[in-house]
């Protein structure tokens, strides 16, 4: 009979054998790739002050995500860090109340991609919610560390400024330092060594120098935060920190050129409290509110195809989310470009391509040996 122990020593040493050991464990810095269905050997690990982040969707869960510092409160299927002091929040697909850190009633479309930028449908009205630019900002310079500083030797800048400026650092130094520009008086920060190549980095993530605010502006929009200004200076911000930077705007100018200005639950109270001759979300001042941006209702049926932002909210026809919900204009919205749309010179579908460019012109058999034979072009430009 075989001996027990010595079967056991044998069988132990071959599984040890043909068992490797687990790969090492790669760290990946800020803007690297990490996780996703990849080999064992390649798969990336966030450095400890980061987090690996989604940016596919809902709908493709094996692709790799990204290295970026963490978020504060809850991203969304898109990997976007929703703003604290966001009440409705539009991911690009859809919209969700947000509270808590939270993510709750959700509409239920499904995208394969975004429709456009996500975006804060509706800020909380509460002062307190929003950057003051006159106010204790120390905790907002914490967070600044926390974001700028991700990428460094255990996420602190011990020997001076990051190394690097990334899209949310920069969304932060524009929303300190340019929109609030009396704070690096306050800070000195820009005596610091160092600053100015900093700074240099920053504008460059942004892609655009800092432009002036008009005197006349109301709203400011400066590339990522929604501002309310008075007078050319930014009195307070939304808190957003964006993975992209678009151009900063003037939204919407004043009313008068009083000094006075409506701020707050002024804008829901039925008065003209700085008499300008509009109340409330008639006033321009209002208008950082997102439940101001979408005055005049909500944009249904007809609107839908006039190409007019007939609700104010920044979206026209198909790509306004109510336009996608009224069941009156929703198929329409939905629909594809086939047959002989492929070849009118018209964006049918709303989805920025026309013919040939459309995938779904690609797609139907009617159309696709013209579209191969065209190189996938549209036939003509898209008629707006």
């Amino acid at each position: 009979m075989p001996n027990l122990i010595n079967l056991l020593v044998v069988s132990s040493s071959f599984f040890t054998s043909v068992i490797s050991p687990p790969p090492p464990v790669t760290l990946a810095n800020e803007g690297k790739y990490c996780g996703g269905m990849m080999p064992p050997e390649v798969i990336h690990t966030c450095e400890k002050s980061l987090e690996c982040v989604y940016t596919k969707g809902p709908m493709i869960d094996d692709a790799p995500g990204v290295c970026k510092p963490k978020c504060a409160t809850k991203r969304d299927s898109w990997g976007n860090c929703v703003p604290k002091n966001c009440e409705v929040w539009n991911d690009g697909c859809n919209s969700c109340q947000f509270n808590k850190d939270q993510l709750t009633k959700c509409t239920e479309e499904l995208c394969f991609d975004t429709k456009h930028d996500a975006k804060c449908e509706r800020y909380s009205t509460t002062p307190g919610d929003f950057l003051q630019c006159g106010g204790n900002v120390y905790t907002y310079l914490t967070r600044m560390n926390d974001v700028c500083c991700a990428n460094e030797k255990n996420g602190n800048c011990i020997t001076g400024f990051p190394n690097t400026c990334s899209p949310e650092c920069s969304s932060i130094i524009s929303l300190l330092f340019k929109d609030c520009d009396e704070l690096l008086d306050l800070t000195g920060v820009d005596k610091q060594p160092g600053w100015t190549e900093f700074e240099n980095k920053c504008k460059k993530t942004n892609g655009h120098e800092t432009v002036k605010i008009p005197i006349t502006c109301a709203t400011w929009y400066d590339g990522c935060n929604r501002c309310s200004v008075k007078l050319g200076k930014v009195q307070m911000c939304s808190k957003r920190e964006c993975m992209r930077i678009g151009e900063p705007r003037c939204m919407a100018k004043h009313n008068a050129n009083d000094r006075k200005r409506e701020v707050g639950r002024q804008c829901f109270d039925g008065k003209d409290n700085d008499g300008d001759g509009k109340a409330d979300c008639d006033d321009s001042d209002c208008r950082i509110y997102g439940r101001c941006r979408r005055k005049g209702g909500v944009e249904t049926g007809k609107m839908c195809f006039d190409k007019k932002d007939n609700d104010k909210d920044g979206s026209i026809d198909c790509d306004d989310s109510d336009c996608q919900k009224d069941p009156r204009a929703a198929r329409r919205c939905r629909r594809t470009e086939t047959g002989k749309e492929c070849f009118d010179g018209k964006d049918n579908d709303h989805d920025h391509k026309t013919d040939c460019a459309d995938p779904d012109c690609q797609k139907d058999p009617r159309a696709a040996q013209t579209c191969q034979k065209a190189g996938g072009h549209g036939s003509r430009k898209v008629q707006t």
